[in-house]
């Protein structure tokens, strides 16, 4: 088993503190507890399978209506 060191700092509050975000982030989804690496760009999530960008919300392709919860890796 692979433990994972994130911080407790959700993006949503990096983006508030320092504006445009740019980095790697830790996206854990809320409905199916799935985890996995995304990068932004920008506030902008870069291309992948599984996660998609509504809005400012990133989401699981489960078919969850809750967005994920986003942590800035470390």
């Amino acid at each position: 088993m692979v433990m994972l060191v994130v911080k407790e700092e959700r993006i949503s509050n990096i983006q508030k503190a320092y504006g445009i975000w740019s980095g790697e982030a830790v996206a854990f989804c809320p409905r199916c507890k799935a985890i996995q690496t995304v990068w932004i760009d920008g506030n902008t999530l870069m291309i992948t399978r599984k996660f998609y960008q509504a809005g400012s919300q990133i989401y699981h392709d489960c078919g969850s209506n809750q967005p994920c919860c986003l942590y800035r890796s470390s």
